[in-house]
């Protein structure tokens, strides 16, 4: 009898573990499999390979028009909007022949059309130097903001 109620608990337990929310496999945390979450890793691995292939128009295309950078300082001279991504990444990549970015998701939030993505990154660049061509590691965590602009999600911060 006690073996039955054993079999009959493992049982039940699977059945409601089953019935959970699906996740989205394979991120590294845990994430509902929901369209907006789909869509928002969608966005994260189009800026990945913009990114990656230096496509300074596909990385603005990412951006909404309301797009601000404050750069994280209190200073105000190196802020920058949507008009001046195509600047910022244009001189970004200047100096670079090629990099590759790798992230690990931290967090990603939805709230009604806003959203954040928290990410660690470590981004490797193979740097065009008077001395020759030299590799540069930058790693940090970094927060984007999102919104969702005409059923599609937009960068608003953090790019």
């Amino acid at each position: 009898m006690r073996g039955r109620k054993m079999v009959f608990g493992f049982m039940m337990a699977m059945m409601m573990a089953s019935c959970g929310p699906k996740m989205i496999p394979g991120i590294g945390i845990e994430l509902r499999d929901t369209p907006d979450h789909r869509a928002l890793l969608e966005m994260m691995e189009s800026y990945r390979q913009a990114f990656e292939s230096r496509d300074v128009g596909a990385l603005v295309s990412l951006a909404s028009t309301r797009y601000y950078e404050n750069s994280g300082s209190t200073e105000t001279d190196d802020d920058y909007s949507y008009e001046g991504l195509n600047k910022y990444f244009t001189e970004h990549f200047k100096n670079i022949e090629k990099c590759t970015l790798d992230y690990s998701l931290r967090e990603v939030r939805v709230e009604d059309n806003k959203a954040s993505i928290s990410f660690r990154f470590t981004a490797r660049y193979l740097m065009k130097l008077p001395s020759g061509p030299k590799w540069r590691v930058f790693e940090d965590i970094n927060q984007m903001n999102l919104v969702k602009e005409q059923d599609h999600w937009k960068v608003v911060s953090g790019m």
